[in-house]
């Protein structure tokens, strides 16, 4: 397959805003692609489609190629100079439209330019997979002198969609779900199918891979897909409801467990073999070795996969302190000495797998029973303290006494006969309460930052402002949901602003949506949580704002708590709970 044809099924899904035709676009591609057996490197389309060269979970080098390094690379290639390039560049927005735009008028300009033989998808992802996984010594040449070649080769489209896929911007609003719906509709021909793909990715998170099983194998080679040790499970999440509503909700009974205030583990075991996976699903068994010794030794299963919360301790494993200690273990340096002075507990709260049998199929109390038998209590290693619910009351009060240790409140879980773990879900089996004030906010909200305002007075050389935006899964945007402006130290602001150097750039990202025009605008990478007093309704801010509506929504009074460095973009606040929040205020 060559490189060509699936740079011009981007380009048409960047001419649609709408979803539907976009998954018409994709799965008539992959439709033609099954009858016409061009699928041999059908995963490869798959990852470059999300804009990556594989899937997250496998954590591959990023391609690592500067800008600035592009530029060069642009400028060789097309004689434009640097300066030239990047005033394109600058009204553009983006180097890949900068690309096609200069390559476009060097084929103009050259009687004698002949087109080349495109670019398979194959020799396109070799050739970017040497570059990141050039290091060392020399890398830097290396990288450059691929980026030259294949540039050599590319047609300004080819160029325009290399380039954004090496600097993570293709962004033509098609997520994850929205591939999975093609591929039900155009490998399958019946959209229901939908749920056997999306339930094989939810416990197989590699699209890639289930897209060429799907394409080469059929739907019942996916149905037989099963949990296995060393590939993580996406998560099952909690929503949000007021506290008067949660009884109706769960009832007669339910379980509420203590929400803790640290990292949230999915724990795999094999023998003496231990995997630690992050709440991203990437694999952080490093970063707390000490806790791996714990589970080899004091887990009765083994194979077995679970789920916990990591907690930073005090020495005498008397109290749990808070997040900001445990992210002191995120160093990549000195990690033996850290888990000495930063001693941790393991909550476990739920058991997915244990012995080859699968076991989020089963109820809750069914998992949380079978998870005590395997496990041998310590200090380092303990279930979550729960409590049965029969009414409001004793809800209010486990709460409270919750809140009085330390922890952040608590999680509400459904104990129905089909009260099954949801990998990637987040449905009402699960109930976070975390505040029981009403007329203010009952819950944070995660935000990813997306512009900065410079400060003035003492915070003269920092930011002074932030601009924060919200999910939309629909239409796989950023929207701008208020400015934040309180809770920062000055050591905070100073952390803050060494980290955006990293994304600053010159104009509105393309996948963000926002009325507001920060001093500097950044890629929406960093993800930090706030509170504030209320969601409010705003003509000022995008969040929520539809073609029918000319209001979104904000917050009032934002301040910010902390940086969550453990989660994803496309794992903060959403469009839809945000305005769940305001219809629940």
């Amino acid at each position: 397959m060559e490189f060509k044809d699936l740079t011009k099924i981007f380009a048409s899904l960047e001419e649609t805003s709408k979803r539907l035709e976009k998954i018409d676009i994709l799965s008539t591609f992959f439709r033609d692609l099954k009858k016409n057996n061009k699928y041999i490197d059908f995963d490869k389309v798959i990852y470059l489609s999300q804009g990556q060269l594989t899937s997250n979970i496998k954590q591959f080098p990023k391609i690592g190629l500067a800008e600035k390094m592009i530029i060069e690379a642009l400028s060789t290639h097309s004689g434009l100079g640097p300066k030239r390039i990047k005033e394109i560049l600058l009204k553009k927005g983006d180097i890949g439209s900068a690309a096609e735009i200069i390559l476009k008028k060097k084929k103009q300009q050259q009687t004698l330019f002949r087109d080349t033989k495109s670019l398979t998808i194959s020799e396109i992802y070799s050739e970017l997979l040497k570059i990141s996984q050039a290091s060392g010594k020399g890398s830097q040449d290396i990288k450059l002198r691929s980026l030259r070649g294949i540039l050599g080769k590319c047609s300004p489209l080819e160029a325009k969609f290399l380039l954004r896929i090496i600097t993570s911007t293709l962004r033509m609003g098609v997520s994850t779900m929205t591939i999975i719906d093609a591929l039900a509709e155009g490998l399958t021909d019946n959209k229901n199918n939908r749920e056997e793909i999306e339930r094989a990715f939810n416990i197989h998170p590699d699209l890639g891979e289930i897209a060429q099983i799907l394409i080469t194998q059929g739907l019942d080679a996916l149905k037989k897909l099963k949990i296995i040790y060393g590939v993580p499970i996406r998560m099952m999440l909690a929503s949000r409801l007021d506290y008067s509503e949660i009884m109706d909700k769960l009832g007669p009974k339910f379980i509420a467990e203590q929400k803790l205030d640290g990292e949230r583990l999915q724990i795999h075991k094999k023998n003496n073999e231990i995997k630690l996976f992050s709440r991203q699903l990437l694999e952080i068994t490093d970063r707390y070795p000490d806790v791996c010794e714990i589970i080899k030794s004091n887990i009765k299963a083994n194979v077995a996969i679970f789920e916990g919360e990591v907690i930073a301790m005090d020495p005498f494993y008397e109290k749990m302190l808070p997040f900001q200690v445990l992210s002191k273990r995120r160093r990549k340096y000195d990690i033996d000495k850290m888990a000495k002075e930063i001693p941790v507990t393991v909550f476990l709260f739920d058991l997915l797998m244990c012995e080859g049998e699968e076991y989020i199929n089963h109820s809750f109390l069914k998992r949380k029973k079978k998870l005590e038998e395997i496990i041998i209590k310590r200090d380092e290693l303990q279930i979550v303290v729960s409590k049965e619910i029969n009414n409001t009351d004793e809800m209010v009060e486990f709460f409270n006494e919750s809140r009085e240790i330390g922890c952040e409140g608590i999680i509400n879980k459904s104990i129905k006969e089909d009260s099954f773990y949801q990998p990637g879900n987040r449905g009402f089996l699960w109930i976070k309460l975390k505040s029981l004030e009403r007329g203010k906010m009952k819950d944070s909200v995660d935000v990813v930052l997306i512009g900065g305002y410079w400060g003035r007075g003492r915070r003269k050389g920092v930011y002074g402002t932030l601009l924060g935006a919200i999910y939309n899964p629909e239409n796989n945007k950023f929207e701008a949901l208020t400015r934040i402006a309180s809770g920062f130290t000055d050591e905070i602001m100073d952390d803050i602003l060494e980290k955006m150097k990293e994304y600053e750039i010159g104009k509105k990202p393309i996948n963000v949506i926002a009325k507001e025009e920060p001093d500097i605008w950044f890629e929406p990478k960093v993800v930090i949580e706030i509170i504030g007093d209320e969601i409010t309704i705003s003509e000022k801010f995008d969040a929520g704002k539809s073609s029918e509506s000319k209001t979104g929504f904000s917050i009032r009074f934002p301040v910010f708590l902390r940086f969550r460095d453990d989660k994803s973009p496309s794992q903060i606040t959403t469009t839809q709970e945000i305005k769940n929040f305001y219809y629940e205020q």
